[in-house]
């Protein structure tokens, strides 16, 4: 027992001890290559359903640790951790809900469940972990890491290698996965990068270039390359109209000839104006999503994938923020896709309560067609604290 509460402690809290010496130099050169950083966070999450006459409440505790060494002025190694307690309606809810909390990219079994019964989950997963080498020309990293060819901000059809949920907003750091990039930069305009990942499962790996340019004032990026079952071509650009950000991305997966294949096609439009307030609309073509109402919420999968960026065919999001004070921001966002009548409401207020800690509150109300009667489905309201070391 006083075994597991040392392990508990040492991942929840950084435990770090260099050793002395007389002059302290050798202490000094550790610490000047190891930087670290993390955060603990405590989210608490309340799910009602359609006419808030039931309710459910589950509690995650989340710690995460950074670590970066760099030996050199060429060499990095970086190791990162989740570390998350959980307990409560949703891990009792779920049949063998510990599982559901491995990333399927990853091929190497970094985790471990310390604690695992009915009502409590203790998890512990090794997020990052690489090396990385880079010179003026070239660029290599190798190991567990986020390989992110997205330009959007909601919906990111180029991200072939680890697709981003939108709606998770607990994950800032978003999902990586095992494989090797190779980047050659050709100037400051442009540059060649290859990529490859691999799940261990048949069928699972990912491979593909991207080759980025700079032209008539837009980054430009143009991705060819074999995504698990299928080959797939993409493009993306990042500019601007006036004053009016201009982003976009699209993907073609060519499927087996017996088989329809899929383009997914996304836009952006951002703008800042004068008295703060910021503005971003996206809209999202999904070639294999839902364009009709269902006759059953389950039909509609929120889990996101590069081939299904979204359940639903046509999609919009209008996203409004606004700091009004150096304290307090707020940020809504509204999804709607018109095909199933499908709307999601997103709210959420920043409070920076002191320095390196905050509150969050969100909330998440879903609303859709079902059996022809446009209905509430499910709200979910959201309490987070986060202090940053």
């Amino acid at each position: 027992m006083l075994k597991k509460l040392l392990v508990i402690s040492c991942l929840l809290i950084p435990c770090f001890n260099f050793s002395q010496d007389s002059v302290g130099v050798e202490k000094k050169e550790a610490e000047k290559k190891l930087e670290w950083n993390g955060y603990i966070k405590n989210l608490e999450t309340f799910v009602f359903n359609k006419s808030f006459k039931e309710n459910t409440y589950s509690v995650l505790f989340h710690n995460r640790l950074n670590l970066k060494w760099k030996p050199s002025d060429k060499l990095t190694a970086v190791a990162e951790l989740r570390n998350r307690l959980i307990w409560g309606s949703e891990v009792r809810s779920v049949t063998s809900y510990a599982s559901l909390l491995r990333n399927s990219n990853e091929w190497l079994n970094l985790q471990r469940a310390w604690i695992n019964t009915r009502s409590f989950v203790m998890h512990t997963n090794v997020e990052r972990l690489y090396v990385n080498y880079y010179t003026t020309k070239w660029n290599v990293r190798v190991g567990r890491q986020r390989i992110n060819w997205g330009v959007t901000t909601t919906w990111n059809p180029n991200d072939i290698f680890n697709t981003y949920n939108f709606l998770d907003f607990d994950y800032e750091e978003r999902p990586g996965a095992d494989g090797a990039k190779l980047q050659y930069l050709f100037n400051s305009f442009s540059n060649i990068e290859a990529a490859y990942t691999y799940t261990g499962n048949n069928n699972g790996s990912v491979a593909a270039l991207r080759y980025s340019l700079n032209k008539w004032g837009y980054d430009m990026q143009i991705i060819t390359g074999w995504y698990r079952d299928y080959s797939t071509i993409g493009a993306g650009w990042a500019g601007s109209i006036n004053n009016v950000g201009f982003k976009g991305e699209m993907q073609y997966f060519i499927l087996p000839k017996d088989t329809a294949s899929i383009a997914n096609i996304s836009t952006q439009m951002d703008y800042m104006f004068k008295n703060g307030w910021y503005v971003n609309v996206g809209f999202l073509i999904a070639g294999h999503g839902l364009n009709k109402p269902v006759n059953n919420w389950n039909e509609i999968n929120l889990k996101f994938s590069p081939e299904h960026p979204m359940p639903t065919k046509w999609n919009v999001i209008i996203t409004t923020s606004k700091q009004f004070t150096p304290l307090f921001s707020a940020t809504f966002s509204t999804v709607y896709a018109p095909g199933t009548n499908l709307l999601i409401l997103f709210p959420m207020l920043q409070y920076n309560i002191a320095t390196n800690l905050d509150i969050d509150l969100i909330w998440q109300s879903f609303f859709s067609d079902v059996q022809d009667t446009f209905q509430a489905i499910s709200h979910q309201a959201y309490v987070r604290i986060k202090w940053s070391f």
